[in-house]
């Protein structure tokens, strides 16, 4: 049953994944940093707020720039740079997964405060 949930989101080769009592689990190293990061992100919001509004409106350039490890990892191997192990596949998820749950959780929890988001647009760097 889990297999066929994360199946949409996952390719889940056994060769990728992580194992446990010797069975792979039903996501690859990368997903499980992913969703990994996508928790520590949520738990660590209110850490990052500073951060977050210091960035104001570029603060979607941070995110799309953790997707930048994450796609070099990826394509390395396919150009011959350098294999993708367990361990970088699984970091560089964490890394963009840990950004990406942040910022959107800063995003909504700001929401519903429309002056301090002025606020924070005049006091962001740049």
């Amino acid at each position: 049953m889990l297999y066929r949930a994360f199946a949409p989101a996952c390719h889940q080769m056994p060769s990728r994944s992580p194992h446990i009592g010797g069975l792979p689990i039903a996501i690859c190293d990368r997903c499980t940093g992913i969703y990994a990061g996508l928790v520590l992100g949520v738990l660590g919001t209110g850490w990052g707020r500073g951060l977050w509004r210091r960035f104001g409106p570029r603060g979607r350039y941070v995110l799309l720039g953790a997707l930048v490890p994450l796609g070099m990892d990826w394509a390395a191997p396919l150009v011959g740079l350098w294999p993708s192990v367990p361990l970088s596949r699984a970091l560089t998820g964490l890394l963009f997964g840990g950004v990406a749950a942040s910022y959107v959780t800063d995003r909504l929890r700001r929401r519903g405060a429309p002056r301090q988001e002025a606020e924070d647009a005049r006091t962001s760097f740049g």
